[in-house]
């Protein structure tokens, strides 16, 4: 066994949060190895989509690939730990290779395991409990996750990486094009996308970046302020920088309460205005360091009051940004909660 040395494995392009991660081992002093899943897991084609449908996993040989490579660097390095980060496709015998050499076996998974169809897979639900340890960002997922058999489950909260989120210094040719009054940075969802409509209807200068948002009906008026595209590391800081207000929906597939925007936006030194719950609240002062809806209407009154006060508009981008530097809320103090966990 080899302390301080750490097998992960999950999505190392710049921006994953599985990469902030594991950074933050590196900055505890953890040696640290990888198993990217960039190469093998996106960017599927037609064919390899159409295979995964009828079998509920990817092609024979890129799945027996990937599996093959954690357990051969498992048995070289007999590291301390095994970190996975969504491990869609890392299956129940290399999880066993890994109890039965005494490394530690840590899930984590930034999604929605049961609710959400995008981040899930059979093979996942099958090696979840054999895990010694679950964490989950989502606290509402802490109760499914023992009922599904895993024992030992811990909840944390999202992450910045200060790396990626924080102020840029903006050129005025940043701010046509990253900046807005109201931007949003995220996938279409149905209720996000009726309240961003909501906002167009009343003229505002709205930028919406992210994904799906081509499949609104052709008719609706949001399609006019989508940019239908993602922006991702300094971009998505230059939007949070460069726009007044960034809003920070929480997706409704499941009962989110707080989201990694909630921390990403003022860390970039943005303006959060959010949807309420009991855990944003806690974490910000509401009016003075984000600010909070509940409803259509509420989130329009919101909308047109920052937008006639630029004064109290800095005064709560500059105390957001100070609340989450103190709140130290950073992936290199999530790994520490995660290994203080016992």
């Amino acid at each position: 066994m080899n302390k301080k040395t750490v097998l992960c494995v999950g999505a190392t392009f710049q921006g994953a949060n599985s990469l902030s991660l594991f950074r933050g081992f590196r900055a505890l002093g953890y040696q640290v190895t990888a198993v990217s899943t960039d190469d093998l897991f996106y960017n599927y084609s037609l064919a390899e989509r159409a295979y995964m449908r009828v079998m509920s996993k990817p092609l024979k040989h890129k799945y027996q690939q990937f599996n093959g490579e954690i357990r051969r660097l498992l048995k070289v390095q007999t590291p301390e730990l095994l970190f996975v980060v969504k491990g869609l496709w890392v299956d129940p015998e290399t999880i066993d290779v890994a109890k039965k050499l005494g490394v530690k076996t840590i899930h984590f998974h930034p999604d929605f395991l049961f609710d959400d169809r995008y981040h899930t897979s059979k093979v996942l639900n099958d090696a979840i409990t054999m895990y010694d340890v679950v964490v989950t960002p989502k606290s509402t997922e802490v109760m499914k996750y023992r009922k599904h058999g895993c024992s030992s489950v811990l909840q944390i909260q999202y992450a910045f990486d200060p790396e990626i989120h924080r102020p840029v210094v903006l050129s005025d040719a940043d701010r046509m094009r990253y900046g807005a009054s109201f931007t949003f940075v995220g996938r279409m969802e149905r209720q996000r996308a009726l309240w961003l409509n909501e906002i167009a209807k009343e003229d505002y200068w709205l930028k919406v970046w992210g994904t799906n948002w081509q499949k609104l009906p052709s008719k609706m008026k949001l399609r006019n302020y989508c940019m239908f595209q993602g922006v991702y590391t300094e971009d998505m800081a230059k939007v949070f920088g460069a726009s007044d207000v960034a809003l920070g929906f929480l997706t409704h597939l499941s009962d989110e309460q707080h989201t990694a925007r909630t921390f990403e936006i003022p860390a970039c030194r943005g303006f959060l205005l959010t949807e309420r719950t009991e855990e944003q609240k806690a974490l910000f002062k509401e009016g003075e360091e984000a600010d909070f809806f509940s409803n259509t209407e509420e989130l329009l009154e919101k909308v047109a009051f920052y937008h006639a006060n630029p004064a109290k508009r800095e005064f709560i981008r500059r105390k957001g940004y100070e609340k989450v530097l103190k709140l130290d809320a950073t992936y290199t103090r999530r790994i520490q909660e995660i290994l203080a966990f016992k």
